[in-house]
């Protein structure tokens, strides 16, 4: 009995520290991460990862004390233009991942979601170990379009796991 005991707890302990929980709040990723969803983030899996473009991943947030999630867009040393018509990369037009497409994800420039000046801007460039992250709801997703800013990879902990 105490050997089972002592296994369940091994066992219950083992798995909570290969990964953690996060419940999305908010819908900044809707329709992949539904308001309320519980994912799962990697823990051990963190060592060694390499961003990707069209990663989710968990962001620590640098203005607070929480973690976000937002999908990589551009990668380091890129430049990131964001237009009606989709997402240029260094000024080649990118195809977005066809779960995506087929979701109907769509990036929108700032100036299409607030028409403030301060957010005119549709061209953003990233420098060594900085990455650009969208939400896939980007009329309502306060990513790196606005104050989030372009991410330094000192701040991302993990890819999101499953089939994002």
């Amino acid at each position: 009995m105490r050997k089972n005991v002592f296994l369940i707890i091994t066992i219950l302990f083992s798995v909570s520290a290969f990964s953690r929980e996060f419940v999305q709040n908010g819908s900044s990723m809707e329709p992949t991460i539904k308001a309320g969803q519980t994912v799962e983030i990697g823990i051990l899996s963190s060592f060694g990862y390499e961003p990707s473009r069209w990663d989710v991943v968990a962001v620590k947030n640098p203005q607070q004390f929480n973690l976000l999630v937002f999908r990589i867009v551009g990668l380091p040393n890129e430049t990131i233009q964001l237009e009606e018509d989709g997402v240029y990369i260094d000024d080649e037009k990118v195809k977005l991942p066809e779960k995506l497409i087929e979701s109907g994800v769509q990036y929108l420039p700032a100036s299409a979601v607030i028409k403030r000046k301060k957010y005119s801007n549709s061209l953003y460039t990233t420098g060594e170990e900085e990455y650009f992250l969208l939400g896939d709801n980007t009329v309502n997703a306060n990513d790196s379009r606005f104050e989030l800013g372009i991410i330094h990879r000192s701040l991302i902990l993990n890819k999101v796991e499953g089939d994002l």
